[in-house]
């Protein structure tokens, strides 16, 4: 390592970051439930100390983005990102959830993993490299909403110019490429699928259940929506795994049914609330449209009574895009070396889970790699969550180190 980045990593101090989470655990956020507004106010101090000049952006009542920018330098910025949400802390702890504990070197608290100990590892990261390099430019950008609909990242994609519109009249981009904070083992992720929520409701004619005939049941066809809906699951099943080795293919989940008034009563609506993950390149209108098509015919040939009295419609509830970072190039190659100067192990691979990532790939046009401290499967939405505190050592060391190697390579 140069002499710069001795002295970056001297000024990391893990009691800091293990203090810095402990108090965004305690800040809660929990989503569904709860806003967000006590743990940005904690991320704004944070920033502020380390620097960082902070922007909020309203999202809704109580609900703010928060963008932190810190460096004075020419050049596009290196972009972290992150989400101050959590998911409910449900039953199952053997104390408080939001009170941490630090228990054989792992800190537990709702949050420790997904994310508050990633963003604090990101701002110790940040604040250590400014001290030493005033000139390195680098954002933090941390959502609302990232656990549910993804309204903080809608917004800030409303609100900011995409990498088109400011080649089209000749302005600079702002970033360069984006690390995301999740937790990954401290893995370096150059592949992750999208998700997306879709809304598809039955609509029949209620009768007496006395007289179906005179109706046409909404459940009844739901039941064929749900069939059809698994046989293509198996269908995209078989197909070859889009980047083999990082991520497979799509996958479906009907998660909710809601329908009927009474067992006396022949359903006259029926709702599907579904999950779809999608690949990179895959759009969610044109799947949405496709299985619609593929309900309605299946309805048709179906045999079910009145079918012909039924209608089928869809609605896009939530589209998170997934993204796909060539696993060869620069910044996953700079992040797995970082990660191994920094005291840790990292190899490239892709997540099952989803992220706000992809917004920031096709609205930025820039690499984006998720890369923290934790696991996701092990570890987070879980009673009694937790993160070794060695691991947020040494991925705010990684930041740190890709945030000078990015600033002095090729872009």
């Amino acid at each position: 390592m140069s002499p710069v980045e001795t002295a970056v990593l001297a000024r990391i101090d893990l009691e800091r970051i293990v203090a810095d989470t402990s108090t965004l655990i305690r800040a809660r956020g929990e989503n569904p439930g709860e806003t967000e507004a006590a743990t940005v106010e904690v991320l704004a101090t944070l920033c502020e100390r380390a620097g960082a000049q902070v922007t909020l952006t309203e999202v809704a009542p109580g609900r703010h983005n928060l963008l932190a920018q810190i460096g004075d330098g020419d050049g596009p910025a290196l972009l972290f990102l992150g989400h101050s949400d959590v998911v409910p802390a449900g039953a199952g702890w053997l104390g408080d959830p939001f009170e941490p504990r630090l228990v054989d070197g792992q800190l537990i608290g709702r949050g420790a993993v997904d994310m508050k100990g990633g963003l604090a590892a990101v701002i110790a990261a940040m604040s250590a490299v400014h001290a030493q390099r005033p000139d390195v430019r680098l954002s933090l950008l941390c959502t609302v909403d990232e656990e549910d609909t993804a309204t903080g990242a809608l917004r800030y994609i409303a609100d900011a110019p995409t990498a088109r519109e400011l080649r089209s009249v000749g302005d600079p981009l702002p970033y360069s490429a984006c690390i995301v904070a999740e937790p990954t083992g401290l893995d370096t992720v150059v592949a992750c699928r999208g998700a997306t929520n879709f809304i598809i409701t039955l609509r029949g004619a209620a009768a007496h259940a006395g007289n179906p005939a005179d109706g046409a049941s909404a459940v009844a066809a739901a039941a064929i929506a749900v069939q059809t809906i698994e046989d293509d699951a198996r269908r995209i099943s078989r197909q070859a795994a889009a980047v083999p080795g990082l991520i497979g293919t799509g996958s479906w989940n009907v998660g909710m049914i809601a329908g009927g008034h009474g067992t006396s009563i022949v359903a006259e609506e029926c709702t599907l609330y579904v999950d779809r993950r999608v690949l990179p390149d895959e759009e969610p209108q044109e799947i949405l449209d496709d299985v619609l098509a593929r309900i309605r015919s299946a309805i048709e040939q179906s045999g079910m009574l009145n079918a012909e009295r039924i209608t089928v419609t869809g609605q896009l509830d939530m589209a998170m895009p997934g993204f796909l970072t060539p696993p060869e190039s620069a910044v996953p190659g700079t992040a797995v070396r970082a990660v191994a100067d920094a005291g840790g192990a990292s190899s490239i691979g892709g997540w099952s889970a989803a992220c706000e990532g992809g917004f920031i790939a096709r609205h930025h046009e820039i690499p984006v790699v998720i890369l923290g401290p934790g696991d996701v499967k092990s570890q987070a939405h879980q009673p009694e969550e937790r993160v070794q505190v060695g691991d947020l050592l040494t991925a705010a060391r990684a930041y740190a180190l890709i945030a000078l190697r990015l600033d002095e390579s090729p872009r």
